[in-house]
């Protein structure tokens, strides 16, 4: 595996320049993104890594149109006076949040719009997992590297929780996908409820990181939420419900579909 710094160049950053980016290529295991992932975390104490997954070019092409939904530029009047000099011109604030001191004002307004929404609310979406994308999600877990797309970023966010990573790249922009507030509630919950922190972003899934391998009983209530999340009809919940939980047992990662 190579890791590769890139700093905050808005040129290709998938925060647009908000924090800091790492390239990562040529992964040969999931237990090498597992290591990619701690040692970024213990190198930028009081930080998140948040990875792409599946189609990095088109995550970013719905992240830009997520952002631009949730109106995460809006700053108060002492927020903009704190801003550094290449925040302005002629004296006017510019307002694209593409710097680091930016984020602030992204994570205020991103926790602001996202905090209120609950697993319910994302349930009550309506989202439905048909044949060929449940034989896509079993393959997706039993290799787990087939989902990447690789080269891969990771932001390097300073959060202190995964969840809240999402307001650097945050997704869901098609209506009839999840939309950024249901992909953090859904982040939320399967962090309090099972231990699952938030590592990764792509056009299609969300990407989960458990510090142990779930157990069957720990497998077995995640398959209950992910029957909920896809509202699978009462006949078939005990069977589908077998799938989940067999291609979670055991299992450190979890990969989340929040698209139709």
């Amino acid at each position: 595996m190579e890791i590769e710094f890139r700093g905050n160049d808005q040129r290709d950053n998938p925060s647009g320049g908000l924090c800091d980016e790492y390239q990562l290529s040529a992964i040969a295991s999931f237990n090498e993104l597992n290591d990619a992932y701690h040692t970024l975390a213990a190198k930028h104490p009081g930080c998140r890594p948040l990875f792409t997954l599946d189609d990095r070019h088109q995550a970013r092409y719905t992240s830009g149109h997520a952002r631009n939904n949730l109106a995460l530029d809006t700053a108060t009047d002492d927020e903009i006076a704190s801003l550094p000099a290449e925040c302005f011109e002629d004296g006017e604030y510019l307002g694209y949040l593409n710097t680091k001191p930016e984020f602030d004002i992204c994570l205020r307004n991103f926790l602001a719009l996202v905090g209120p929404a609950t697993f319910a609310d994302a349930c009550a979406h309506g989202l439905v997992l048909d044949e060929p994308a449940l034989q896509e999600w079993v393959g997706y877990q039993a290799r787990p590297l087939a989902l990447l797309e690789q080269p891969m970023s990771a932001l390097i966010v300073p959060v202190a929780q995964g969840r809240d990573a999402l307001a650097a790249f945050p997704n869901g922009y098609f209506t009839c996908d999840l939309d950024p507030a249901q992909n953090y509630a859904v982040a939320r919950h399967l962090a309090l409820a099972q231990g699952y922190e938030l590592i990764g972003v792509g056009a299609a899934y969300l990407g989960f990181l458990r510090a142990e391998p779930a157990s069957l009983q720990v497998a077995q209530a995640v398959a209950q939420d992910l029957c909920a999340l896809y509202n699978v009809a009462d006949e078939q919940r005990e069977a589908l419900a077998a799938v989940f939980a067999g291609a979670i047992d055991g299992r450190q990662h979890l990969w989340v579909r929040y698209v139709e």
